[in-house]
């Protein structure tokens, strides 16, 4: 039997979602705003959600009148997706690194919130780009919001006990060999659990390698939820935008 990517487990867990819970939705929901904005997104143009967990996110893109996708790599974030059907929703599992079922077919592909970096093997990220390259459009739009690894690593919190629903989480993270990691120990109901998060801490070059060989033009580049200007050590943000050649 082959060994599940940490990520295909953790991301369906009901633990995931307990300890992130308190995340800023409604800055979420103003970054998705300021992005239909600025990319001069029209109602009833065709968008993507890639990697789009519980589909929240998703469900914004679609309150502005856009005819939205998503999808995640966890059926039990899809099947809660699902929950509410509207016209013009629609979710369905798959794997960011396979080929998308509907060909240039989207105007904008969003990625959000850091649902990348996750691979053991890096050419994967490769993978995920050419992914990104089908689905769209000639001179569609792929947008990427990625953590920013300097910063990061300047204001790394080693460790913290964070309590959410009455389970304290206690949290350790460290960096490794060009990834960030994350422990989460906690108990609950008699049980001790034990998960760990891995994330890449692709550069900037990097990225821009990985786009341009799928036939990518950066285009600009944000370094923060309001679209401030990018700074490689203030800024907390890699938010990339990119056009189909």
């Amino acid at each position: 039997m082959t060994k599940k990517s940490w990520f295909s487990t953790w991301f369906d867990s009901p633990y995931y979602h307990i300890l992130y819970e308190q995340r800023d939705e409604k800055e979420a929901a103003s970054f998705i705003q300021a992005l239909q904005q600025k990319l001069h997104i029209q109602p009833g143009m065709n968008v993507l959600d890639a990697a789009c967990g519980k589909g929240r996110h998703a469900q914004t893109l679609h309150s502005l009148g856009l005819q939205v996708d998503g999808f995640d790599l966890s059926p039990s974030n899809i099947d809660f997706a699902k929950k509410t059907k509207k016209s013009h929703l629609e979710f369905f599992v798959h794997d960011l690194r396979e080929t998308l079922p509907k060909q240039e077919y989207y105007d904008v592909i969003f990625n959000f919130f850091t649902s990348f970096g996750y691979f053991d093997d890096r050419n994967d990220n490769q993978k995920a780009f050419q992914t990104f390259q089908g689905g769209l459009k000639k001179d569609g739009i792929l947008l990427m919001d990625f953590l920013n690894p300097s910063f990061v690593l300047a204001n790394l919190v080693a460790e913290e006990l964070v309590e959410r629903k009455g389970i304290a989480f206690f949290i350790k993270r460290w960096e490794s060999k060009g990834y960030l990691y994350k422990s989460i120990e906690f108990s609950d109901k008699g049980h001790e659990f034990h998960f760990e998060e891995k994330v890449e801490l692709i550069s900037k070059t990097d990225f821009i390698q990985y786009a341009a060989k799928a036939g990518f033009e950066l285009i600009d580049m944000k370094g923060n939820y309001q679209l401030a200007h990018f700074d490689e050590i203030h800024s907390p943000r890699m938010i990339f935008f990119w056009v189909k050649k």
